[in-house]
């Protein structure tokens, strides 16, 4: 970035260093949390103008993972609004999943702090609670739809974990050429459990 941080309102540059820290954290395969001095120089400012918006690294990663939570949740809400039938549910389902994988592959550093770097966060509640409704947006449209016999509380689990791991694997796995995009995996899992 080139801005000084003499050109930035005080919003600008917090908003600038948010940026800057989640971008230092998708440049690595391990949830490495980016040091304050790090975050200035990726965003080109001393690093004293960090601690007028971050007084501690720490809370430069809460930050960082609020700001993300509420990214993601925002994309799975907004994919999954205004389900009713079953079909509408079904095609909500899908949608949500593709809505999550899509964030996360987009956004890797942010998503392993989220899911991955927890331990990272003094209190990670707040953001524990948040990804407790996520995975709750999905069981919600899951359970319900016709299942067989199926156990539908065990599908709803292991859908959730198979989409994570579907994440992971696509995360970590970065110069793998891979046959069908994100999005289509995550409909095929969807499908699989809704069969």
């Amino acid at each position: 970035m080139t801005n000084t941080s003499r050109t930035r309102t005080g919003d600008q540059l917090r908003d600038d260093l948010l940026a800057a820290a989640t971008d230092l954290l998708s440049q690595r395969l391990a949830v490495t949390p980016p040091s304050l001095r790090e975050t200035a120089r990726a965003c080109g400012v001393s690093a004293t103008a960090v601690y007028r918006h971050f007084p501690s690294q720490q809370a430069l990663l809460i930050a960082v993972a609020t700001q993300s939570l509420t990214a993601l949740t925002t994309a799975i809400e907004a994919a999954g609004a205004g389900a009713s039938t079953d079909d509408d549910r079904a095609a909500a389902l899908r949608t949500t999943a593709s809505a999550y994988v899509t964030w996360a592959v987009a956004n890797p550093g942010a998503y392993q702090l989220l899911f991955e770097g927890r331990d990272l966060l003094e209190d990670p509640v707040t953001i524990e609670s948040g990804i407790d409704r996520l995975q709750s947006r999905l069981d919600a449209l899951l359970v319900g739809l016709p299942a067989g016999d199926r156990d539908e509380r065990l599908q709803a689990d292991l859908l959730w974990i198979s989409l994570h791991g579907l994440v992971v694997t696509r995360i970590r796995k970065t110069r793998q050429q891979w046959q069908r995009s994100v999005v289509e995996d995550a409909t095929a899992l969807v499908d699989t459990f809704i069969g």
